[in-house]
């Protein structure tokens, strides 16, 4: 064998054998990366490459946690005795057997003439309403009523297609209470599970609701159902207070475009009927003077969450 052979076969086998410096390399090149998403995964604090700014959200929770911190805190205090403030918005109003003879659309209706009604309850309120999409109509002519009457709409949380299981089984709800302390709260809830059977169920995230309350006064709103449900009303009046349900089934109230919410005309007479049955016969009564004016300046908080991007629980 030639000299030129020899050294052809010594340079091929130089070339299949890698050297340890490209070993060395490759292991560094694969444990570096590792040790990286190791040490991100246990790190909450934020990086910055290149100018951007990278911060890994833990859970879907944290992302209502910097929710909460963009709205400014609640500076007046909740009624230490929440037992003894439903007592004290409890006033006298017209009695139920003054309108014994009409339906329940038409007593309504007729009780329009009570909505400037001189309540003796000159209480000022925080007002909070919380529900799914139709909350967000409801929410615009309660401000008118709460301006009017001199009570704060401190929040309006919607929390658009959401059902029960969303706000009883969240501790969401639990929070925006602990955080904005109403003296009233509005729940506008339903929409989303007119079609319902498994009322055993949703009666007892019902139930569930009603306790998150603890000892708030509020008014539970049916939903504004342009069909028969399945029984979602009869259940959530039964787990409400006593004379804290209102039935919004029967109402006619004309449609929005998407003929599944109320129109904005439909949202003012919703509003109005709501007020006339709390001066009427709700448990927990609070001012409702019918507004002189429409359209007032809209001041409130609006937190707006989505069930299919947050369920909650």
């Amino acid at each position: 064998m030639t000299a030129s052979s020899n050294e052809y076969y010594d340079n091929k086998d130089s070339v299949q054998k890698p050297s340890r410096f490209f070993i060395l390399l490759a292991g560094f090149s694969f444990a570096l990366p590792t040790l990286l998403l190791y040490l991100y995964s246990n790190n909450s604090n934020t990086f910055e490459i290149c100018g951007i700014e990278i911060r890994k959200i833990q859970n879907q929770e944290e992302s209502i946690d910097e929710l909460f911190s963009e709205f400014e805190p609640v500076k007046e205090p909740l009624a230490a005795d929440s037992k003894q403030l439903k007592a004290s918005i409890d006033t006298l109003m017209p009695s139920k057997e003054a309108f014994s003879g009409l339906s329940d659309t038409s007593r309504l209706i007729a009780t329009h003439a009570f909505s400037n009604y001189d309540i003796s309850d000159t209480t000022k309120h925080r007002v909070m309403i919380i529900g799914d999409s139709e909350c967000g109509g409801l929410c615009f002519p309660l401000n008118d009523y709460c301006i009017e009457n001199g009570h704060k709409l401190v929040l309006s949380f919607v929390w658009n297609s959401a059902t029960i299981f969303n706000f009883a089984h969240s501790d969401t709800i639990t929070r925006v209470l602990q955080k904005y302390k109403p003296s009233y709260v509005f729940l506008v809830l339903g929409l989303n599970e007119l079609y319902a059977k498994d009322l055993k169920r949703r009666k007892q995230a019902a139930d569930l609701l009603a306790q998150k309350m603890n000892g708030i006064p509020y008014a539970w709103i049916g939903p504004a159902n342009y069909m028969e449900d399945f029984g979602i009303n009869k259940v959530f009046e039964s787990a409400a207070d006593s004379g804290s349900f209102f039935m919004t089934n029967g109402l006619q109230l004309p449609r929005g475009s998407d003929g599944r919410h109320p129109s904005n005309q439909g949202y003012r007479i919703w509003m109005d009927s709501i007020a006339s049955w709390m001066h009427l016969s709700s448990k927990y009564k609070i001012a409702l003077k019918r507004p002189v004016k429409r359209n007032y300046s809209f001041k409130s908080q609006i937190m707006t969450l989505h069930a299919a991007k947050f369920r909650g629980y």
